[in-house]
């Protein structure tokens, strides 16, 4: 009987490989095609027949409507179908990728004669957001796991299958994990004993599949539309969809081959439209696949960068490049990985397999999930312990604790326990101990090094006989690295009503995880406003502006909810919970009103972005995309220029223009582009940034200027210690370029200067003059230029009193633009 899972499934886009912790050593369990790893394939050729695996993957070019893959990356979408024509089966992702764990799940059941896993450790890519990750263990359920299933993300595995059992005592590793679908990097630590995720990087939406559609798209689908005369030959043109299904796996195949050689035959058969087909060859070079591939490549690269500059390090710093994946096997991108320059620099390491690395380090990670066990209630004369020690360890000798129990109690302190290891040679038995009186327990066992200990508890009565006992063994594995527990897989918190996004759990925070904080609304909630409410968006993600990530749940403070009118400036307290299986809870709490409000947090009714939307807003990216090169140019901004480049050597712009291409007849690629597309605006809100630098360092340099002025004639002390501090602050802008910064900056510099023109008795004047400057904008200017005469005669002749009351009649002829009221929601108080 297992006491840990010890079972664990890499479920990838491509591929999907299961396999076993056992005997102190990690071994990869055959598919039924005795293969190391299973397609990530389903053939339905009728109704109540699915084929899974390498049998379906075959089909793929024969029967291509009646086969599904890659529908990884559409998990976790409500509205994702894909459809088997001839037998009229529909199913979604989630049911897709059941069959596929229900496969895997036989095959452990055929190799432990019959014994089905319970539950297995499943991976799922660093960057799978939580709808994604949700959908993943509603598959497991479906597949007849019957325990929970943890996730455990697939850089930190490959890093676990790394790390078990390697005796190095201090180092800093890289995973660099390029699958078929996702690209995944993580910077690992071993240290003093402990394997430790330091930071992750990824993108769903960046594996080979990319590299084999941009074959297909740039290579052979117009050498074939040219030789073999085909119209309107385009990937979301339904009539030529088996012609590409041919394409993509010439591709595919051409590709791996290209691994081994410098170029390789491309040869399928193609239908010419009127029901014949014609042999199209191509020959496929490797320095035209490298071409096509090097964008993608330089993502993966810039993305461990970021990594890296998480954990604050730098490639120097790290002593191997752990490879994982099939596509990392390419010649090309292991010499650029290595180049220190264009790469990453960093000595790679290849020692196992990049197929099948993911899930052994999955099974290693398994070994340290205890199983749940079945609680019995003892009949009397049984006896039930439970305990209390680590599954698995470093060290060589650990505590295991517990206590006793049986119907009706006993006198404990006449029995004694000792845990006894047969299969050790020389045997092994630690001393027995006596129970406490209350039935508790300690001993002490010394653990036999780099494997698997496994103890039969002997519990002993007064006369010394042993009696039965539940559970009568225990297992605890030694070995070199301890693994640490689940993280945050993106930071989750909520958008400000200045579109700011606040990440309250942070990512790679040890789960369970709690945050809580303060907050203040922004505007007054009242009763009698029907329809009004206070929104907070709850979204997970990494970008700087809410707006940029994904929304997951919202909370609503309604007006008809209100037992009284909720003032502007009220505290709202947010508390952000996830436990250990990723699911989170939100609440708001109001303490003026003695309430609390939850987040409708629903992560199963997300759909995919229809094409219309995905044009509209590829669209949008496009012509800002052209906006802000123009800018660029003009201001000639080094800082901008350097981000502009590297968006544009990453060649994002033209790829994501493909993919919105593709999303018509395949939803992957829509929901690949819509997160894609959130992503190049997050890109491009970082130059706009940078270029309004030079405008926002010179209204804060005019400000403080302007508040020398007034300190010089009516500052006091504490006025000089503010100024000076405020100079501090633009003297560290020059380095940062911060504009958020530069903003808090300003508006403290504003505060002090309005403090000092009304001590100076000058402020009325000074708005006077910026009001008299936008008259000619104002909804009224013939009425505007009479109160500016007005005004004039009153500065003329000292009339002081009487000039704010004519301020605010000239206020009153500004265009309402909506700058001046603030967002509905919640903000942090800033000083």
């Amino acid at each position: 009987m297992r006491d840990t899972i010890d079972f664990g499934i890499d479920l990838g886009t491509t591929n999907s490989a299961l396999a076993v912790l056992a005997g102190g050593g990690v071994t990869v369990i055959k598919s039924n095609a005795q293969g190391d790893y299973t397609p990530s394939a389903v053939w339905i050729p009728k109704a109540g027949v699915i084929q899974v695996g390498a049998a379906a993957r075959d089909r793929l070019e024969r029967d291509p409507e009646n086969v599904q893959i890659e529908f990884k990356q559409a998990m976790g979408f409500a509205d994702v179908q894909r459809r088997f024509a001839r037998s009229a089966v529909s199913m979604s992702p989630v049911e897709l990728s059941a069959e596929v764990l229900k496969t895997l799940r036989g095959d452990a059941a055929r190799r432990f004669g019959g014994e089905a896993p319970a539950a297995a450790v499943i991976t799922v890519p660093a960057a799978f957001l939580l709808n994604q990750t949700n959908a993943t263990s509603e598959a497991a359920k479906l597949a007849g796991f019957t325990a929970p299933c943890p996730l455990v993300q697939e850089p930190t595995a490959a890093a676990f299958a790394y790390g078990f059992q390697n005796e190095t005592s201090s180092a800093y590793w890289m995973v660099f994990d390029l699958g078929g679908g996702t690209f995944d990097s993580a910077v690992v630590s071993t240290v003093d004993g402990e394997l430790k995720v330091l930071d992750h990087a990824g993108d769903t939406s960046l594996g080979g599949k990319n590299i084999d559609a941009a074959i297909v798209d740039r290579l052979l689908a117009p050498a074939a539309a040219k030789e073999l005369g085909l119209k309107d030959f385009r990937r979301d043109n339904p009539q030529w969809r088996r012609n590409f299904a041919f394409l993509r796996t010439g591709a595919e195949a051409g590709k791996i081959a290209l691994s081994q050689t410098g170029q390789a035959q491309v040869m399928v058969d193609l239908d010419r439209g009127d029901g014949q087909q014609d042999m199209f060859e191509y020959t496929l070079r490797r320095e035209d696949v490298e071409q096509l591939a090097w964008p993608l490549y330089r993502r993966a690269i810039e993305l461990c960068r970021e990594a890296l500059a998480k954990a604050n390090l730098g490639p120097s710093d790290i002593d191997r490049l752990l490879l994982v994946g099939g596509p990392t096997l390419s010649p090309s991108l292991r010499e650029l990985l290595a180049d220190p320059t264009e790469g990453l620099g960093i000595r790679l390491d290849h020692s196992q397999d990049p197929s099948t690395v993911v899930a052994r380090g999955a099974a290693v990670y398994a070994g340290t999930v205890a199983l749940p066990r079945a609680t019995v209630a003892p009949k009397r004369g049984e006896f039930t312990l439970e305990l209390s020690y680590p599954p698995t360890t470093s060290l060589t000798s650990v505590p295991v604790s517990g206590r006793c129990s049986t119907p009706g109690g006993a006198d404990w302190s006449r029995f004694r326990i000792a845990l006894n290891d047969p299969g050790r040679r020389p045997s092994y038995r630690t001393a027995e101990v006596a129970l406490a009186v209350d039935g508790t327990f300690t001993v002490d066992v010394l653990l036999a090094d780099l494997a698997r200990n496994r103890f039969d508890v002997e519990l002993m009565d007064a006369s010394g006989a042993r009696v039965p006992v539940s559970p009568d063994s225990i297992t605890i594995t030694q070995w070199v690295n301890e693994m640490t527990g689940q993280t945050v897989v993106n930071s989750v918190g909520l958008t400000e009503a200045d579109g700011t996004f606040t990440p309250m759990l942070l990512k790679n925070t040890t789960l369970p995880a709690k945050a809580n904080q303060p907050f203040h609304t922004t505007v007054t909630l009242r009763r009698s406003d029907a329809g009004a409410a206070i929104r907070i968006p709850i979204v997970e993600g990494e970008r700087k502006r809410g707006e940029r990530n994904l929304a997951v749940g919202l909370i609503e403070i309604r007006a008809e909810d209100l037992r009284r009118d909720l003032p502007r400036g009220s505290e709202v307290q947010m508390f952000f919970e996830m436990n250990e299986s990723r699911l989170v809870s939100v609440v708001a709490e109001v303490p003026l009103l003695n309430e609390q409000f939850d987040a409708a947090v629903d992560l199963n009714t997300r759909t995919v972005p229809d094409p219309p939307t995905l044009r509209r807003l590829m669209n949008e990216v496009e012509a800002r995309h052209e906006q802000l090169r123009t800018q660029v140019e003009v201001t000639r901004s080094d800082r901008a220029r350097g981000l502009l480049m590297r968006l544009d050597d990453q060649g994002v712009v033209p790829s994501v223009r493909e993919e919105v291409a593709s999303a018509a007849t395949d939803e992957s690629a829509a929901v690949s582009a819509e997160a894609r597309i959130r992503g190049v605006q997050a890109e491009l809100d970082d130059i706009e940034e940078e270029l309004r630098v030079p405008e926002v360092l010179e209204r804060v340099r005019d400000q403080i200027e302007h508040c020398r002025d007034l300190v010089d004639r009516v500052g006091a002390e504490e006025d000089r210690k503010e100024l000076a501090d405020i100079e501090r602050g633009y003297a560290d802008l020059q380095n940062t370029r911060d504009v958020p910064a530069a903003e808090q900056l300003s508006e403290q510099a504003l505060d002090l200067q309005v403090r000092l023109l009304r001590r100076d008795g000058s402020l009325d004047v000074e708005i006077f003059n910026a009001l008299r400057a936008s008259q000619e904008r104002m909804s009224s200017p013939a009425q505007a230029r009479e109160l500016v005469r007005e005004g004039e005669r009153l500065i003329a002749t000292s009339n002081w009193p009487a000039l704010p009351s004519l301020n605010r009649r000239l206020r009153a002829l500004l265009p309402d633009d909506g700058r001046g009221t603030p967002n509905s929601g919640i903000q942090q108080e800033r000083k």
